[in-house]
């Protein structure tokens, strides 16, 4: 995860050592000696990241310190979201399109084919995991 996908690079480490780290429940001190990153990078990150519903808080039994796990079905809700952002500018092509009529060119309607083939790959890939019937993506 990177920059290039939207993340800010704080954030994207916060992830990165959160799909590694053992324990999968860390604490806003573990994170910061771990990422080399300020209190106050982590803490908002963090914010940020339970907004998004990537990262839940927890406790530990007996412990008054709060720790940050990965939210079960968060890869799930993230493509959900990702989903709706290539269906908007999927009927935004669309519309362009009909906007255009006879005046629209291949580059408009090449850019609706894509976002057509995200949206059905997107949906049906999602559809299939929730019927328990997704491949297994392949691992390298």
């Amino acid at each position: 995860m990177s920059m290039e996908m939207g993340a800010p690079r704080a954030m994207a480490r916060i992830i990165a050592w959160m799909l590694v780290c053992d324990p999968p429940e860390q604490s806003s001190k573990d994170l910061q000696v771990a990422l080399q990153l300020s209190p106050a990078a982590v803490s908002s990150e963090a914010r940020m990241l339970i907004g998004a519903g990537i990262l839940e808080r927890t406790a530990r039994v007996g412990e008054r310190r709060l720790y940050y796990r990965l939210r079960s079905g968060t890869w799930d809700g993230v493509l959900e979201a990702r989903l709706r952002l290539l269906f908007r500018i999927r009927e935004v092509t669309e519309s362009g399109l009909l906007s255009a009529g006879d005046e629209a060119d291949d580059r408009l309607r090449d850019v609706r084919d894509i976002y057509v083939w995200f949206v059905e790959e997107l949906e049906e890939f999602l559809r299939n995991r929730r019927t328990g019937r997704s491949p297994s993506p392949k691992r390298t």
